[in-house]
This record gives structure tokens, C-alpha cells and sequence, in this order.
């Protein structure tokens, strides 16, 4: 059985956006209820946020999307205060189309510092993300290696360690 995922928008029009082509990316593993799939095309459950980020190139850009915590906490995972035991040795691995892969740590998602929290944006100053960089990326604004933006994002997989 399939989940819907989804956030709720006041984006700009569609002209402003063009054409969607943010498919669905599943979300699995540990402590996801079964099936679970995020689709930016009908987002009515989860709420979108809109972060500045200064890009690789040094430019700043608003960044528009859903918060990589509401996403896997949508799908069964706890986050925030609710991150003890099992889930405090989780992270999420968040997979690209072209084999690219960075972690964030459930605890980590959650941060205090709202402008800080990695998203999976569907467009930047307004308009859908280009191909080389979308449909959708991950965005996390306080990374300023931008080692953990990742392009072309295909698949959120929850993770945990060892003891």
C-alpha cells in the first residue's frame, strides 16, 4: 500500500513555475511505515517553507520545499524530542540519479534554528529547478561546504547504526 505525501503551498502561479516534473520519491528502511512515497505533484499534508541559501557560486537564492524532517516524520519516524533509543542512532541517506548520497542524523534534522533545516526544494527564486540540479535537491542553508545539497534526488532511505 502506497502513502501520499505531501505539503501545502501558496507557491507561485504555474506559469511562474513551468512545468512540474518533481516525480515521487520513496522514502524506506528503518522505522518508515511500508510504501510510503513522497510526490510533490499533490501536496496537501505537509507544509512548504521558503529558506535563503547563498548557491556554490557564491549567489543567494530563495529556495522553496518541504523540510526533510516533516517528510520522514510524515512517513513514521521520529524527530525532535522524540528521537531516543533506536532512532537516536538514525540518519537519513538521501540518494541522487547520478549515484551522489549524503547522511543527515534524525536529531540533526530537527534543528532550533529554522533557517538551518535541509529541504527537498522544488524551485529556486520562483521557478522549478533546472535538470542539472533537479527536479528536486536537497537544500541545507547553514552547509556552506555544500557538500550535503544534493541534486537529482531519487530516494530518502532512514538508516540505523549498529550499537
Amino acid at each position: 500500500i502506497s502513502l501520499l505525501l505531501s505539503a501545502l503551498v501558496a507557491a507561485p502561479s504555474s506559469a511562474q513555475l513551468g512545468p512540474s516534473v518533481a516525480g515521487p520519491v520513496p522514502v524506506s528502511g528503518a522505522l518508515v511505515r511500508p510504501g510510503v512515497v513522497w510526490d510533490a505533484a499533490a501536496m496537501p499534508g505537509l507544509s512548504r517553507v521558503t529558506v535563503r541559501a547563498i548557491d556554490h557560486d557564491g549567489s543567494s537564492a530563495q529556495y522553496r520545499g518541504a523540510r526533510v524532517a516533516d517528510i520522514v516524520h510524515a512517513a513514521g519516524v521520529p524527530v525532535g524530542g522524540a528521537v531516543r533509543g533506536a532512532a537516536a542512532r538514525a540518519y537519513v541517506r538521501v540518494s541522487a540519479t547520478d549515484g551522489y548520497a549524503a547522511i543527515f542524523s534524525l536529531a540533526e534534522l530537527q534543528t532550533t534554528q529554522a533557517q538551518c533545516a535541509p529541504i527537498l526544494a522544488e524551485t529556486r527564486n520562483g521557478w522549478a529547478l533546472t535538470a542539472g540540479v533537479g527536479p528536486l535537491r536537497i537544500v541545507a542553508p547553514c552547509d556552506r561546504t555544500h557538500t550535503r545539497w544534493v541534486r537529482g534526488v531519487t530516494r530518502l532511505t532512514v538508516i540505523v547504526s549498529a550499537k
